[in-house]
């Protein structure tokens, strides 16, 4: 979790929807879009996540509720970071590993890396993270970034 807090997280870029029946590509492009919007990745990198997306999903069925964990290449980034999207109704993501099986997802990790030697250490440390059951209910449930940072930390 320690390498988690490392990383630059940023409350310009948690994101919060509200809405129903969304899309998982919405919900890509949403959140690509905030992060280059506040200039951690090149504008490549939107397209880029959607369509590593498709080829390899980053669905996660864990025992409290869907994850997502996007990302792609270095080369589109500017700065390292992760970013946070708090969906308040699932949004179907393709399971990873199991591109038939949906995932109905709450959480979303975007993750910016600009090193590739450290995008094992990065997915590692989000997967400790999710590990961790409370925190994970606490964070679907944050009300604002400012609880959503608190509990990164």
């Amino acid at each position: 979790m320690n390498e988690l807090v490392n990383m630059v997280i940023p409350e310009n870029i948690i994101f919060f929807d509200e809405q129903k029946e969304l899309s998982s590509a919405y919900i890509l492009e949403k959140i690509s879009t905030r992060l280059y919007e506040n200039d951690y990745v090149k504008e490549s990198y939107i397209q880029a996540i959607k369509d590593r997306e498709l080829i390899f999903p980053t669905g996660l069925n864990t025992t409290t509720f869907g994850i997502a964990i996007p990302h792609t290449d270095s080369e589109h980034v500017n700065e390292a970071t992760i970013a946070v999207g708090i969906l308040r109704h699932p949004v179907a993501f393709q399971e990873m590993g199991a591109e038939e099986v949906e995932v109905p997802v709450r959480l979303v990790f975007m993750l910016a890396i600009k090193e590739p030697d450290k995008q094992l250490e990065t997915l590692q440390s989000v997967i400790a993270l999710i590990e961790n059951e409370d925190k994970m209910n606490a964070l679907v449930h944050s009300k604002n970034e400012f609880d959503v940072i608190q509990l990164l930390n």
